[in-house]
């Protein structure tokens, strides 16, 4: 399982990042899409979608969601962020999902009262989900790009760079020294050691960057930032295990071999996603 897994992340990071830098911004909305649209999938299997059709609608009806907000967002995305109100609204509807979706974790299993029989409620969820995190990916590639093309490609690197520092600093860290359960009624392998460690990781990272930029004054808020974000994406991680556990899937695909699904590779992007680009449209003077 390990040596598939290392082979699958060895093949497919080098792909990810070309697209990330190389694709024109049309391309990368492709790309990103349909990453998304295979979560989507994998999210409909959550809601008691038992056959391939009614999944395939809900998967149709996501992309339908998508193609409809692209022909409406391209032309604002360089506008400051207030006077665009749909992406605005997006971004700000996925940083209050990621609240109850908290709320709804930490009261586990006491709150699966309120969506475990409601399929519908769990589609909704999905896209409360999935889609303010596509809008918030495709606003971050269009940061700054008419000055430079790479300059989101790097923003989103440095989420990604962020979620991975957080994610190996868990795993190093919980692993050998994790002794007290998270929320073992969601997740049984999250640890609050582990938690720290990648709390610790992330300001490890934070003050590297820091350091290489001559600390900037705002240097401040990019810890404030970057800790509060890897917070949101352990409840991102929690969140998907939370779903899971309600379907009993131990996975949610097999897309991606050794890893799972899609889903379990971007839980923690889907929930950091919406607050990142509300702080790079404030820390860039676009709010």
């Amino acid at each position: 399982m390990f040596k598939q897994r290392v082979i699958t992340a060895l093949l497919l990071a080098p792909l990810a990042l070309l697209a990330v830098f190389y694709l024109p911004l049309a391309g990368f909305a492709v790309f990103i899409s349909a990453a998304f649209l295979l979560a989507a999938w994998e999210w409909s299997g959550f809601c008691g979608l038992a056959k391939k059709s009614l999944r395939a609608i809900y998967v149709g009806i996501t992309a339908i969601i998508f193609l409809l907000l692209y022909i409406l967002l391209p032309a604002q995305l360089t506008q400051p962020l207030t006077t665009q109100l749909l992406l605005h609204s997006l971004l700000l509807i996925g940083v209050i999902w990621w609240l109850i979706a908290i709320a709804l974790v930490l009261s586990f299993p006491r709150s699966k009262t309120i969506w475990a029989a409601k399929d519908w409620l769990k589609a909704l969820m999905g896209w409360f989900t999935l889609i303010p995190a596509w809008a918030a990916v495709l606003y971050i590639r269009h940061t700054g790009y008419a000055e430079s093309e790479f300059t989101g490609a790097w923003l989103i690197c440095a989420l990604l760079g962020l979620v991975w520092a957080a994610d190996i600093g868990g795993y190093i860290i919980g692993k050998p020294f994790g002794k007290h359960k998270l929320l073992p009624r969601v997740s049984p392998g999250k640890t609050v050691e582990g938690m720290l460690g990648g709390l610790g990781f992330v300001a490890l990272l934070v003050t590297l960057v820091a350091v290489q930029r001559g600390w900037p004054e705002q240097t401040w808020l990019w810890y404030l930032a970057a800790l509060t974000l890897t917070i949101l994406s352990v409840f991102g991680d929690l969140s998907e295990s939370m779903f899971k556990r309600v379907a009993g899937v131990k996975d949610s695909g097999a897309f991606l071999p050794g890893h799972g699904g899609i889903l379990d590779r971007i839980d923690s992007l889907t929930a950091t996603a919406p607050l990142f680009a509300l702080i790079i449209a404030l820390l860039s003077g676009l709010y």
